[in-house]
């Protein structure tokens, strides 16, 4: 999948990487000679940090050495001050992403990666759609001039079926938690209240960790901000948990918790 530029040179090739199922199968099938771009937010899951390594590990094996995921840190300016984690920035403004508002995805995951390909000269980044997914080829990604977009999957007529038998031919289907159906952010909007109750039952210690995020970006208004949003924070409903934990018992919560939830990403690098 290399291309060459009119005097015949190859150009670097890059992975939009996310460790999901079709950015990793795109490291399998097209990651020789590639290097796989992930942006870290510094808010992510620790299955999603395990993650890497696994991957990275793996198709150095599968490709000789001639592979490597690149993780890259945000730089983000904020009144004179300079933040490298999407968590920092947030209690820094007092300001969560939303639906509405989603700078997260634009600032610590498109523009980071469209600074560092702004200084790799003429290079190609594949992307991970696949043959099933109805997509357009231009969006927030395709702002770099000297970059070539392309699909391969789509391309190359991988649907989703096809992705997830060579990961598990490979040993490498994410197979993440229930927590994390929507991607790999600790604190996604996007995470439903069911998940985030399947994060106190199933990783508590991160859960907590979550919790103490959320007291600390409250402003000084008397309004309750959550990351759910509806008004409702995740210490009420870390006391709706115990009150389920006592009425339904520990066998039945992780039975309830670990079934599959039908998942909405957040798009653009964050669930492919």
């Amino acid at each position: 999948v290399c291309w060459s530029d009119k005097g015949g040179n190859y150009m670097k090739k890059f992975i939009s990487f996310s460790g999901g199922v079709e950015s990793t199968t795109m490291c399998i099938l097209y990651g020789k000679g590639a290097k796989a771009i992930w942006c870290d937010t510094g808010a992510e899951h620790k299955e999603m940090y395990d993650r890497m390594q696994l991957v990275e590990s793996r198709l150095k094996e599968l490709h000789k050495g001639d592979f490597e995921i690149l993780k890259i840190k945000p730089s983000v300016k904020y009144k004179g001050e300079i933040y490298n984690t999407l968590e920092e920035i947030v209690v820094a403004q007092k300001f969560m992403p939303s639906p509405a508002k989603r700078y997260c995805t634009r600032q610590f995951k498109i523009q980071p990666i469209d600074n560092f390909l702004k200084t790799q000269g003429e290079c190609e980044l594949m992307i991970g759609f696949n043959a099933d997914e109805q997509f357009t080829r231009e969006g927030n990604h395709e702002m770099v001039s000297t970059v070539k977009y392309t699909y391969p999957l789509a391309d190359d007529g991988y649907d989703r079926a096809d992705c997830e038998a060579i990961l598990n031919i490979h040993g490498l289907h994410p197979n993440f938690p229930i927590y994390m159906s929507r991607g790999g952010c600790r604190m996604c909007f996007y995470k439903s209240e069911k998940e985030y109750k399947a994060m106190y039952f199933l990783n508590k210690s991160e859960f907590m960790e979550v919790l103490q995020f959320e007291k600390q970006y409250q402003d000084r208004r008397k309004k309750t901000y959550s990351i759910m949003g509806g008004g409702k924070t995740l210490t009420h409903l870390a006391a709706e948990c115990e009150q389920e934990r006592i009425f339904l018992g520990e066998e039945e919560i992780i039975r309830l918790y670990q079934r599959e939830i039908k998942a909405k990403t957040c798009g653009a690098f964050c669930g492919r």
